[in-house]
């Protein structure tokens, strides 16, 4: 890299951990996110892995690196993590026993990291394949994504997980030799070092230290998101291409061999080469395995066979099981339906959606140029850009969870690298391509400062942009509980003694100030009173998750209709709604209690 070059990355860096600072300091918990954080905190702390076990440590630990060291007061006897309660655990370690604020933001600050480490990856890989013009056209498409800026300052694992799985595949790319595409434009150069001679690629690309790198990527992705198993079928389908592009069979089977052992080491590593779930041998004990078996019959032999033979650590193995029988069908939103099970086209909309419209036309164009074979690329790179966002995306639409538009976030990498290369096509046009490049770059980054903090609900133009976007999709997608901090600034503002509130989220009321009656919604844990009442004069305020239906309680959608006709007082961020009701409403609360989503 010139300096000029390490100059720019570290700018674009710089602006976008800013931007995550801000984010991260200005926005209240999301859902999610209360339960990671105890459970991460567990996770490095004691070892012990009976919190989430479908969510693997590592990205938890690494965020709960401040959180233990910087001295976070934890009550090991509380019954919460006894009975391995996750959100109420959660919200006694953050809200009862510390400082929220300081500890969340300390252990979102982490995963920012993460997020500007994929910014630098991404360009970085944009460099490699296309050359430094297409490494400057993907820094700003990179620190200006919209999902990067709205995840990484949040205590998830999908910025982490994304970040693994990009690294993993250029650790795979790197296996079939040949030079980058700007030393092989130097060695072409009759002024490069070369004397202007291109030498053939590298016969063998296959080396200890990069299958050692992709043994790292793919472990280190196993150990962060059981989503990640989806790389799998990506690194048998690029070994493919490897040998087709004339990689040794042996080479590739001794390769493939060492990856899954450094693979294998690095997922006990993050579990601390422990056997065993939990510390606590009466939870231990308590762990119901059969309840989990008895719900997956399809997948319980080959997972009981590892856990008896030990190859795997105990807890990713039950983490597995936990995840592949609580990914079924839950109720979903789309385009002003709801529907119990989801809807199959339900990524497409959210990719058609939540894609800048920029990005969306760069890929078209390297669509374009690709098929009339003018778009610059390394050759032989093609597949591992391909191949990823084909098998994560199919495989995506096959999911019977539809709570978010997050989960498509490992292909974006991928696009914003063919993006880049596509815009640096472009800019080898002449003046005029470089002068639309350059309005579209400013007029994204004029899109996100106007949304900024709220990048979390950004929509295109095709959407209705963030005003309209709740009107197609709900949840993670726009509404994740995060705006309760602006609530109790408006309500200050505004001078409202009492509000009556339906709320989507895990963040506590009663620790930012608010005033309210909690009325039908949908949080965890439960608050201890709801009321099924609003009188006529009531300042009422509702998430829009609530508001489209998705999981409140039956008995209460009259209420949600009635508010919906009604024109809001006010719009808090892009995902609460506040109504002066006109009107009397009455309900009973449903007999059985609700589950988790």
């Amino acid at each position: 890299m010139s300096r000029g070059e390490r100059a720019g990355l570290a700018l674009a860096l710089l602006v976008f951990l800013a931007l995550c600072a801000d984010t991260a300091r200005r926005t209240s918990a999301t859902f999610d996110e209360i339960a990671h954080v105890g459970a991460a905190y567990t996770h490095l702390a004691f070892g012990d892995y009976r919190l989430t076990p479908e969510h693997p440590p590592l990205v938890k630990n690494w965020i709960a690196l401040p959180l233990v060291g910087g001295g976070a007061q934890f009550k090991a006897d509380d019954d919460a993590y006894r009975m391995r309660r996750p959100w109420e655990l959660g919200k006694r370690f953050l809200y009862r026993w510390n400082d929220a604020d300081t500890l969340l933001w300390r252990a979102r600050m982490m995963n920012a990291l993460l997020g500007a480490a994929l910014i630098a990856a991404t360009a970085l890989f944009a460099r490699r394949l296309g050359g430094p013009v297409a490494f400057w056209c993907a820094l700003p498409l990179c620190a200006l994504h919209p999902d990067f800026l709205a995840h990484a300052p949040l205590v998830t694992t999908d910025i982490g997980a994304a970040l693994w799985v990009l690294l993993a595949v250029m650790a795979a790319e790197r296996l079939r030799g040949g030079l980058g595409a700007e030393e092989l434009r130097l060695r072409r150069s009759p002024h490069g070092t070369g004397g202007g001679l291109c030498p053939a690629p590298e016969p063998d690309g296959i080396t200890p230290a990069r299958v050692a790198a992709l043994g790292l990527g793919a472990g280190a992705a196993l150990a962060t998101k059981m989503s990640a198993l989806v790389l799998l079928p990506v690194l048998a389908l690029l070994a493919l291409a490897l040998w087709r592009a004339g990689a040794a069979p042996r080479r590739l089977a001794a390769a493939a061999l060492a990856t899954t052992l450094v693979a294998g080491l690095a997922l006990w590593t993050a579990y601390g080469f422990r056997t065993t779930i939990a510390r606590d041998a009466q939870v231990e004990a308590a762990i119901d395995w059969q309840k989990h078996v008895r719900q997956a019959p399809a997948i319980s032999a080959p997972v009981l066979a590892l856990r008896a033979t030990g190859l795997l650590p105990e807890a990713w193995l039950y983490g597995f099981l936990r995840f592949y029988t609580t990914s079924g069908d839950v109720p979903a939103f789309l385009l002003g339906l709801r529907r119990d099970g989801g809807f199959p086209h339900y990524f497409l909309v959210t990719f058609g959606l939540k894609t800048p419209l920029p990005l969306l036309a760069l890929l078209a164009a390297a669509a374009a140029l690709a098929a009339t074979k003018k778009l610059e690329l390394v050759r032989g790179a093609a597949p591992f850009l391909l191949v990823p966002v084909v098998v994560f995306g199919t495989l995506t639409l096959t999911r019977g969870i539809h709570i978010g538009h997050r989960h498509l976030l490992p292909i974006y990498p991928f696009l914003l690298v063919l993006a880049a290369l596509a815009a640096a096509a472009l800019w080898r046009r002449g003046a005029p391509a470089r002068l639309a490049l350059v309005a579209l770059l400013v007029a994204r980054a004029a899109d996100e400062a106007a949304l900024h903090p709220h990048h979390l609900a950004f929509f295109n133009a095709v959407a209705g942009g963030p005003a309209r976007g709740w009107e197609a999709l709900v949840d993670s997608n726009v509404d994740w509980g995060q705006d309760l901090k602006a609530l109790v600034a408006w309500q200050r503002e505004a001078q409202v003694p009492r509000l009556k509130l339906s709320y989507f989220g895990t963040a506590d009321a009663e620790y930012h100030g608010l005033a309210a009656d909690f009325l039908p919604g949908y949080q965890l844990p439960r608050p201890r009173e709801t009321t099924w009442s609003v009188s006529r004069g009531d300042v009422v305020a509702v998430s829009a998750t609530n508001l489209q239906k998705v999981y409140v309680p039956a008995a209460a959608w009259p209420l949600m209709d009635r508010l919906r006709a009604l024109t809001p007082r006010a719009r808090v961020g892009y995902s609460l709604f506040v109504y002066d009701a006109d009107f009397d409403w009455q309900a009973e609360p449903p007999a059985a209690a609700e589950t988790e989503p």
